[in-house]
């Protein structure tokens, strides 16, 4: 598989680096070519958002020391720049980039913000950006810094580094580091490097539901290290901040079972003391606002044909432990007297933009329902694995209370939502009513609800996809258009969550 840069950045599993092609094409100013980037805050340059330059290095290949027009291609291990009479190669191993370059060099224009540096320093170039500490180190060829200073705006001009080949060769390392400069092992070369990445996606991508590589390598690139985990980014050009129900959703691209509770785990281990697992988590912050509890559709999924046969005794029952806590939060502050669930706030749904509140009160809506009748079957088969009977038996009891709610909601042929406080009810929303068919056949008159769901028209993203989990018609017809879904597989505004929506679709098409 070769990427397009300019669809899709270069990038690995876990690491922060990212290689993409700038087109300018919303006439921000930028000069067109090629740039590396690091996931930092404040840079959200695909998101759409105002953002600042810092922390962009734009790559122009050299020849004979001069600026030479190039291209640049990638597969899932490494990226070439190409250039009259040599080229560049570059492979990425966790915090580092190893290149090589062959009768070609490489002109940095570095691209900092207020208070941010370029000094030269025994271990190499060191720029300190926020707290980053990003170190350019050269193994074989000469290097130069050339930096000036803007008296007018009291600053000084973008930093450019130039590494050059001696008898046709430049080696050098890019860091990305932390103020405590740790830097780990890595791989000796470029070759070793780009085997390692290889082996790495090609071993991620044998956990995962469908066969798109490139929907696979754009899910592998959103992967990252956020407060002791393992989560999906939601833009990891711009802010690297993890959404909880963007976790969710992700986890459903998995078909291994183990994998799929790894990711909801790392999510629920966000919780706060009082078990509210926040809406989002950006570096030492997170929201602790409740988002939809989608965690027991993902394993309920997951855990269909014997998936949870071989999970690990002591991490299921982590995940059990986990789960438990996250359901009793619902429980104990988002339940009404009649054992029915509501909402609270409109944003705690999840889905932007869509009225779920009749009359700005709390309301008991069908999503909602479907969502804790899930949690409740994936922790009565948890339960059973690990030998808790009688609270499976009560988990199983909560089920089936959730079906009873669905059924009050269902009226003439449609669901409804009511208000949590004075019972009346107003007609849902077209996609919150047809959330209930991921219930398959125990949802009220399954047959008539998946009928409207293959009617579906106009519906977000995220919410027809997930329809579509129960309707493959549909499903089809969302992989047909995959390249042309908000963010899908795009360099503009790549987003790995709609990635791995389209795996997940994949298979059930």
């Amino acid at each position: 598989m070769q990427l397009d840069l300019k669809k899709l950045p270069f990038g690995q599993y876990m690491s922060r680096h990212l290689l993409f092609e700038e087109a300018d094409p919303m006439g921000r100013g930028w000069d067109k070519g090629l740039y590396l980037a690091l996931a930092a805050g404040s840079n959200s340059m695909f998101g759409g958002f105002a953002m600042r330059s810092a922390g962009f290095i734009r790559l122009t290949p050299l020849a004979g020391g001069k600026e030479a027009a190039g291209t640049a291609e990638a597969s899932p291990s490494e990226a070439v720049i190409r250039c009259e009479g040599g080229s560049v190669r570059l492979a990425i191993d966790g915090p580092a980039i190893l290149l090589k370059g062959e009768n070609a060099g490489l002109k940095l224009l570095v691209k900092l913000g207020r208070g941010e540096t370029v000094t030269r320093t025994k271990r190499g170039y060191e720029l300190i950006m926020g707290a980053t500490r990003y170190i350019i180190a050269l193994k074989k060829g000469k290097a130069d810094l050339q930096v000036g200073w803007d008296l007018e705006g009291l600053s000084s001009t973008d930093p450019i580094i130039t590494l050059e080949p001696e008898d046709g060769v430049m080696e050098a390392v890019f860091w990305d580091t932390d103020a405590a400069y740790e830097l780990p092992q890595i791989a000796p070369d470029v070759d070793a490097a780009a085997a390692k990445a290889k082996a790495s996606f090609e071993s991620f991508r044998a956990a995962l539901r469908g066969k798109d590589e490139r929907a696979a390598y754009a899910f592998w690139l959103g992967f990252m290290a956020c407060r002791g985990g393992k989560l999906v980014i939601a833009n990891k050009i711009g802010d690297v901040q993890a959404n909880a129900m963007e976790q969710a959703l992700s986890a459903l691209a998995f078909k291994d079972a183990l994998a799929a509770l790894d990711l909801i785990g790392d999510t629920l281990k966000l919780m706060t003391p009082g078990g509210i697992v926040p809406a989002w988590v950006k570096g030492e912050s997170l929201l602790p606002e409740a988002p939809p509890p989608l965690w027991g559709l993902v394993l309920c999924r997951a855990f269909a044909g014997g998936g949870i046969d071989g999970a690990d005794k002591d991490k299921l029952a982590e995940g059990y432990a986990l789960l438990t806590k996250a359901v009793d939060w619902w429980v104990k502050n988002r339940s009404l007297p009649d054992g029915s669930f509501f909402y609270a706030y409109t944003h705690e749904s999840g889905w932007e933009g869509v009225p779920v509140l009749p009359f700005g009160q709390g309301a008991v809506t069908p999503d909602l329902a479907a969502w804790m009748a899930l949690n409740a079957g994936a922790l009565e088969a948890m339960a059973k694995k690990l030998g808790l009977e009688k609270e499976a038996e009560n988990w199983a009891a909560l089920m089936q209370k959730q079906l009873a709610v669905l059924a009050s909601l269902w009226k003439d042929g449609k669901f409804v939502c009511r208000s949590a406080l004075t019972g009346d009810e107003v007609p849902c929303p077209v996609g919150i009513g047809l959330l209930p068919i991921l219930l398959g056949d125990a949802a009220p008159d399954a047959s008539a609800l998946r009928a409207r769901a293959e009617k579906a028209e106009r519906l977000p993203f995220e919410q027809a996809a997930l329809i579509a989990l129960e309707c493959p018609a549909l499903a089809g017809k969302l992989i047909a258009a995959g390249a042309e879904a908000p963010g899908a597989l795009s360099g503009a505004a790549y987003r790995p969550v709609v990635s791995a929506l389209l795996l997940a679709l994949e298979e059930r098409s």
